[in-house]
């Protein structure tokens, strides 16, 4: 395995992290073309169904904000780890859900705990030489995007083929795949933040009051990533009916 960095980062490594959030990252957005799916089966209305991508999107930006500070805190190995099996068990529950109930609750834990992606850009930026830093950046990030983009298109065949259930199950086989890779692969970074969690959350909110070009990007992100899930949760039931009927 070559080395791409002077920290002991490789592109192999580089890749794998790409890869793995994109597999990730995608559990926040299969559902949004399987509501129409999900709603027929449950004899539940549009509106209820559709909650299921909200709750989803509501437990991602709790996951961004409570569990990724962590990674200054904890082994982040570890962490990932554990959030994989997180991420497996709420994909599970997601899979043989019974009740709207069910489905509000697990669409709530998984989008929590997909938020793996947000620890690695961190990782690769810390391991890259300065040289390489923005390249490796880019592609991790390249992966998180595919990722958004790609689930939805897979998503809707794997509904279409062998229903909504289905691709819930594959995405859970697939994290476990995805906890063999980071276990055998991924290098152990230790902890940078040595005070207590209520601390580490106030330095956050410290950040956030005192920086204005991160307000003003956050609010940007916040308007733009809400405009395209709102697009693409409605679009569904559009598409399904005359003249699309698809």
């Amino acid at each position: 395995m070559q080395e791409s960095s002077s920290h002991g980062i490789s592109r192999t490594v580089i890749w794998l992290m790409a890869i793995i959030s994109g597999l990730v990252v995608a559990n926040n957005y299969y559902n949004q073309p399987l509501l129409a799916l999900i709603s027929e089966e449950l004899q539940v209305s549009e509106s209820a169904a559709s909650k299921i991508s909200v709750l989803t999107q509501i437990g991602y930006a709790l996951g961004l904000l409570l569990i990724v500070p962590l990674g200054d805190k904890f082994f982040r190995k570890k962490l990932i780890l554990i959030d994989l099996f997180l991420v497996f068990g709420s994909l599970l529950w997601m899979t043989f859900a019974t009740q709207l109930w069910m489905l509000y609750a697990a669409s709530l834990l998984i989008g929590a705990t997909s938020v793996i992606p947000q620890l690695f850009v961190p990782i690769a930026a810390e391991l890259s030489s300065d040289k390489e830093k923005s390249s490796n950046i880019g592609l991790v990030m390249s992966g998180l995007l595919l990722g958004i983009l790609l689930s939805r298109f897979i998503g809707g065949i794997v509904g279409e083929l062998w229903g909504w259930r289905a691709m819930f199950g594959i995405a859970a086989g697939l994290m476990i795949l995805v906890w063999l890779a980071v276990y055998k692969m991924l290098p152990e970074m230790s902890p940078n933040f040595k005070g207590t969690y209520s601390e580490l959350m106030r330095s956050v909110a410290q950040l956030a009051k005192t920086q204005p070009v991160l307000q003003l990007a956050s609010f940007r992100g916040a308007m733009a990533f809400g405009s395209m899930c709102a697009l693409f949760t409605t679009l569904v039931f559009h598409m399904e009916k005359p003249p699309f009927n698809a």
